[in-house]
């Protein structure tokens, strides 16, 4: 009873206290009414404030358009984009990933469980896809690999907190600590700062179009700083589910059997697999050449090189796969891989072989041949074979429109010729012809055709060609990247072995 006698009396303290405070601010703004009345201003007054407060308002409304168009568009976009050496099936994992990212709600942030929840239903996504035969495809991996990739997640966690994290790399564990433990402290001071605030507002009431435009002008900012936490919430979101994604990528696609060293050792056994003449280039791009015979293979090895090094096309002569190493301006090293002709020595099923080896195919066909359906054959058949097998990457190809100083006029060849647009000359008009022709054929775009002489003194357009080299490397690197990865590791049954003999040592007490 007396405790409660106690509180009214401080609740009657308080409202007589607010009452004194406020009394001036109520009797100023009552005589300021009476001013500006008795001087007709009252209206001008009242006008000049609705429109204040209607600016504000608009302002508010604008920028909560402006603030939810620009985060909903930055929110759509990937915190990072897909590796560039990802097969189309890493891609359509992506994808899935991407779907559950645009789905999240930032509030899971704020919530263990389901933040937690999100990264499983991640994973299970990921595993399913690449494992939909199995009904529980999560645990689909092996120790080493769960090894691995946590190194790799941790370092890339490591790289996030350097680059995005202010002050990550000056605070201690210890200073986190003490923080955190502040936070009862600070939630009490909080609490007592939003009641302090509630009387201000109240407060100033004895003003009422100021308390309105203060009101507006809270809105308007509380609209700003909320706009920007939904934001960063949703971007936090997204960077947890796309980053637990990539990892589950690496882990459920086979990426991370191989390390470093094992990459090497399988690109040197591929080169020791490919012939002698391979053996020494087992870390360089390998570039296959390919074409009916006749076309100019050979030639173009030789163009390319700047000296006699394969077999002119004069006779088919090559009979068997033949590396050659050339060097580029900048100093990039690549192995050209010539072939026999096709429906010669080499047929389909062949090239297929060679292909999935292949980092880049130079596809050689003759401007002035109109019967271009072996080729077309060939190419259905190393498209075919991979978009059935989308863990595999197919590599680039080009075509090399060889010849060129054989179509008509037969006898004019005063190069060079301009062909984007064609110039008027004959000649031009006929080689742009041609290239139009065989992009249709090969099924490609007319920028991935190079017209070429490559026989002669002086062959013409090879630095194009060296240019258009230069450009796809890190494609090459990209796709023979992926093509090692997917290399099935052929020291297994050594390790095996060599993991017995040492578990046996152990277990009988002698360590070897």
């Amino acid at each position: 009873m007396k405790r409660r006698w106690l509180t009214r009396l401080q609740v009657t303290g308080v409202t007589f206290a607010a009452f004194l405070l406020l009394s001036p601010f109520v009797v100023a703004f009552v005589l300021g009414l009476l001013w500006l009345y008795e001087h007709n201003a009252l209206l001008i007054w009242i006008a000049a404030a609705a429109i204040a407060a209607g600016s504000v308002w608009g302002m508010t409304l604008w920028a909560r358009h402006r603030i939810k168009v620009h985060t909903r568009e930055r929110t759509t976009e990937p915190v990072r984009p897909a590796d560039g050496d990802w097969a189309p099936l890493e891609h359509a994992a992506w994808a899935e990933v991407m779907r559950l990212s645009e789905q999240a709600s930032g509030e899971i942030v704020t919530d263990y469980d389901r933040l937690r929840e999100a990264g499983e239903e991640t994973l299970r996504t990921v595993a399913a896809h690449y494992h939909p035969e199995q009904e529980d495809p999560t645990w689909e991996f092996t120790v080493p690999e769960a090894l691995l990739l946590s190194e790799r997640v941790s370092a890339r966690l490591r790289k996030i907190l350097l680059e995005e994290v202010p002050l990550s790399d000056r605070l201690r564990m210890g200073q986190i600590l003490r923080v955190w433990g502040y936070r009862p402290m600070v939630a009490s001071g909080l609490s007592y700062g939003r009641t302090a605030y509630k009387a201000y507002r109240i407060a100033r009431l004895a003003n009422p179009l100021h308390a309105l435009a203060a009101e507006l002008r809270d809105r308007f900012f509380n609209e700003l700083s909320g706009s920007a936490r939904e934001y960063l919430l949703r971007r936090v979101a997204r960077i947890w589910i796309e980053e637990v994604g990539r990892a589950a990528i690496e882990l459920y696609s086979g990426r991370l059997q191989h390390d470093a060293d094992a990459l090497a050792e399988i690109a040197d056994q591929e080169a020791q697999a490919s012939g002698p003449t391979e053996e020494a280039f087992p870390g360089r791009p390998k570039i296959l050449v390919v074409g009916q015979p006749q076309a100019g293979k050979s030639t173009l090895v030789n163009a390319l090189l700047g000296e006699y090094r394969a077999a002119t096309d004069v006779l088919p002569l090559t009979a068997e796969q033949e590396g050659y190493l050339l060097t580029l301006a900048d100093g990039q090293e690549l192995l050209l891989v010539d072939t026999p002709g096709l429906g010669d020595r080499m047929d389909v099923d062949t090239l297929v072989d060679a292909a999935q080896t292949a980092d880049l195919v130079l596809w050689v066909a003759p401007a002035h041949q109109a019967d271009r359906s072996p080729d077309h054959e060939a190419l259905q058949a190393v498209r075919r074979f991979f978009a059935e097998r989308p863990d595999r990457r197919q590599p680039p190809i080009r075509i090399v429109a060889s010849h060129i100083d054989r179509l008509s006029p037969a006898r004019e060849w005063e190069p060079p010729y301009t062909l984007d647009p064609p110039e008027e000359r004959p000649k031009a008009q006929n080689i742009a012809a041609a290239r139009q022709a065989i992009a249709a054929d090969f099924g490609l775009p007319e920028q991935e055709v190079i017209p070429a002489r490559l026989d002669g003194a002086t062959p013409y357009n090879i630095d194009a060609l060296t240019a258009e080299l230069e450009t796809l490397i890190p494609a090459m690197q990209q796709t023979r990247k992926t093509r090692l990865l997917r290399h099935p590791s052929s020291r297994s049954l050594r390790q095996i072995w060599r993991q017995t003999r040492k578990g046996a040592g152990r277990l009988l007490g002698r360590p070897r």
